[in-house]
């Protein structure tokens, strides 16, 4: 499954223009859903250091299924991955352990919620811009 997420991922996001830029693993998050369902999740971006915008993805191992991609900015002292499908994954812009909330669309009614999840996040040094 993890194979098959990460081709998927790589056949997502190149693109000539992003040739220079692959997407890495920036951090992996788990936790539990309202309804007990466990969730584990790694999120990718191609963030070099000198992007304000960058690409995104969110590749969930347990829990929900699916790849979901986007964009990630900063704001503030927030990290904010704002997916299609409604899925949007806000953390502290910091790196080791932290928490993370995950808005997701709930299937049954629709309506969005928010869950807190553990994350631990990587650790990149970017060169000058």
């Amino acid at each position: 499954m993890k194979t098959l997420a990460l081709a998927l991922l790589t056949l997502i996001t190149y693109s000539p223009v992003d040739a220079g830029t692959p997407m890495k693993i920036e951090g992996t998050c788990s936790g539990n859903l309202s309804d007990g369902t466990d969730i584990s999740f790694t999120y990718y971006s191609n963030y070099n250091g000198c992007q304000k915008v960058s690409k995104a993805a969110i590749s969930f191992t347990k829990g929900f299924e699916g790849l979901f991609t986007g964009k990630r900015r900063f704001s503030g002292s927030q990290d904010i991955y704002r997916l299609n499908g409604g899925h949007k994954l806000i953390l502290s812009n910091s790196t080791g352990n932290t928490s993370a909330k995950l808005t997701y669309p709930d299937d049954l009614s629709g309506k969005k919620k928010t869950m807190t999840f553990q994350c631990e996040v990587r650790d990149y040094e970017y060169g000058d811009c």
